[in-house]
């Protein structure tokens, strides 16, 4: 974008935004004044000066506008109706096949509009990305995880006071993490390691499931340069939070059987498959257990 265009952007923003301060202004102006002059009617004298209503109408104008945008805009919004849905539909049955073809669709209907649409493609890229992760479709989920508009992720992370920004900028870094440990690609393991971990330390230390996800890159790191032992060492702090037993058992399992351990590492994975809440995760619980891939040389031969 050259910078006529940047100007062309930041003027039409500014004007946007003016536009509907002075709105809101006119409409609060509106109210006071009458207000006002039923009151004078009334007898009272109580009414405020001309002054005194510009400078309530201008402040109470931009705090309405504030609590509009963030508060009532995006709740009236189909698609973050929509996204809020499907949402709430993963902690109850997982990506269910039905469940990843209606946030395919929605990803489309986003799409068309990606203007308007960058925070909502951007989170139905990276919750697909983590559905076809845990499939083992490694390569529909780097299609999905290209989708997502790391520009904007970043340029909202900039505020640190926005949780959820940095946590979709965690998300995404450990997605991508993930991808490139299941491909054993080494170096962009590495990348992405190094590339989020100015995310990982805002967030550190806010609860212990924030810690666990920001730890899985940690671990796929470990996992991805075959230190297997300090692998098994870093998730052993996680043995008595129960919020996150599932996926520690199907780590500790993975890690196992890389190890060769074949006898731990299926009771891991039945552990893992007994904690499983839905029918999605105990397939990705068999998925793991069934693939060869993860087999150290030294087991195969």
């Amino acid at each position: 974008m050259d910078n006529s265009s940047k100007a062309n952007s930041s003027a039409h923003f500014f004007i946007r935004v003016f536009k509907r301060w002075a709105l809101i202004f006119v409409i609060v102006f509106a109210l006071i004044t009458g207000v006002d002059a039923v009151s004078a009617l009334a007898g009272s004298k109580t009414s405020g000066s001309v002054v005194f209503r510009l400078v309530f109408a201008a402040v109470a104008s931009v705090i309405v506008n504030i609590l509009t945008a963030v508060f009532i805009a995006p709740r009236m919004n189909k698609q973050y109706k929509t996204f809020r849905r499907l949402v709430m539909r993963i902690a109850d049955e997982g990506y269910a096949e039905p469940l990843i073809n209606e946030m395919e669709e929605q990803l489309r209907v986003c799409l068309s509009d990606r203007e308007n649409n960058k925070l909502y493609i951007s989170q139905y890229a990276m919750f697909l990305g983590e559905a076809y992760l845990s499939l083992h479709r490694f390569d529909d989920a780097e299609e999905k995880l290209d989708l997502a508009d790391m520009d904007y992720m970043e340029k909202a992370a900039q505020n640190h006071a926005d949780i959820n920004a940095q946590q979709n900028m965690i998300m995404y870094h450990v997605l991508l993490i993930q991808l490139s440990s299941a491909r054993k690609d080494t170096e962009r393991t590495e990348y992405w390691l190094k590339h989020g971990e100015k995310y990982f330390s805002r967030m550190r230390g806010r609860n212990e499931w924030v810690d666990y996800f920001i730890d899985t890159a940690y671990f796929e790191s470990l996992m991805v340069h075959e230190q297997y032992e300090n692998a098994m060492k870093l998730l052993k702090k996680y043995d008595d939070v129960k919020s996150i037993a599932f996926g520690i058992s199907l780590d500790k399992a993975r890690c196992l059987k890389r190890m060769g351990d074949m006898n731990e590492s299926e009771r891991y994975f039945n552990t893992a498959y007994e904690l499983a809440a839905n029918d999605w995760r105990r397939k990705t619980v068999e998925l793991e257990r069934d693939s060869d891939d993860d087999i150290t040389d030294n087991k195969k031969s």
